[in-house]
């Protein structure tokens, strides 16, 4: 209670910037924030919504308050600070569709302030949002005109984000946003990042080859994105996405941004319908007795893709 509104958004951005979590803190934090939201100025408002989003920690009512607090206050909002702003709702996969309609209209005015963090970050939350207002802003001319202006300055992230952002473009609009040099550019990037299989994205594989079903890992898609498994069941071409924590927001049950993004887009655009298989319930197929278990793991599987 002794600290002031500086200082409570100063701690949670600086745990936020180390990748630490304390549940207890940014909980407690948040109780107090909702009771004194009248002294946060508009940079603590920033650092607080980045940093809530940055671990993980979804807080709606939070979210909602200081979205209402910053509509008036965007013009004080640097493109860096509006970039942070619906990053951090995008990725916790909050909706605010007010705030994001105002931003796309003061950001259109102020393109010549963002650099190639600023643009890549906000087309790629407006992308994973899917609001009204994208289409309008994601697809305005003189925000083309930007990104392939600064082309050559993004990097393997920000290129990334550039190709959801081009997908987007596809599934709404039925084309490419970006050139086609760009495009495939963008699209050869995305394709190479990595993902090494977790754990139990090895025990589901063994489990299933244990029942004879027919599968292939990591499938890549023409869209750039890959498949966890791809497999054949009674007859059906089923998607299942092994979805561990990373992939859900903090220690919650609701996917994060990310995630709903890749499969919207990969059910938009490849005609794939996926099965998510969440941890939560693989780990809790539990027994003392190996058999039980195993019968029981079968017994799941078998239900997840009926």
């Amino acid at each position: 209670h002794e600290f002031n509104s500086q200082a409570l958004a100063n701690m949670v951005w600086a745990y936020a910037s180390i990748d630490h979590f304390s549940f207890e803190l940014f909980n407690k934090i948040e109780k107090v924030a909702l009771s004194r939201l009248h002294e946060f100025n508009s940079r603590e408002i920033i650092n607080m919504v980045w940093a809530y989003a940055k671990v993980g920690y979804s807080s709606p009512e939070l979210f909602d308050k200081f979205a209402k607090l910053a509509l008036p206050r965007l013009h004080e909002f640097s493109s860096r600070d509006i970039a942070n702003t619906v990053w951090a709702h995008a990725a916790i996969d909050h909706s605010a569709p007010e705030l994001f309609n105002k931003i796309a209209e003061v950001a259109l005015h102020r393109l010549h302030e963002f650099n190639s963090q600023s643009i890549s970050n906000t087309l790629w939350a407006y992308s994973a949002s899917n609001c009204v207002s994208n289409i309008e802003f994601s697809s305005h001319p003189r925000v083309l005109h930007l990104v392939v202006s600064l082309f050559n300055m993004f990097n393997e992230e920000e290129l990334c984000q550039l190709h959801q952002w081009n997908l987007w473009g596809r599934e709404v609009l039925g084309e490419n946003l970006l050139p086609m040099d760009l495009s495939e550019h963008c699209l050869t990037v995305f394709s190479s990042v990595e993902t090494l299989p977790s754990k139990l994205h090895h025990d589901v594989v063994c489990k299933l080859h244990e029942i004879g079903v027919p599968l292939r890992e990591k499938v890549p898609l023409k869209t750039g994105y890959s498949i966890d498994i791809l497999l054949n069941y009674h007859g059906k071409n089923i998607a299942v996405e092994v979805n561990g924590p990373s992939r859900y927001i903090g220690q919650s049950q609701k996917q994060s941004g990310t995630t709903r993004l890749k499969h919207r887009q990969i059910g938009n655009l490849e005609n794939f319908k996926i099965v998510s298989l969440p941890f939560w319930e693989w780990d809790n197929i539990t027994s003392n007795d190996g058999e039980i278990v195993s019968q029981k793991q079968t017994e799941y599987l078998k239900q997840l893709l009926t």
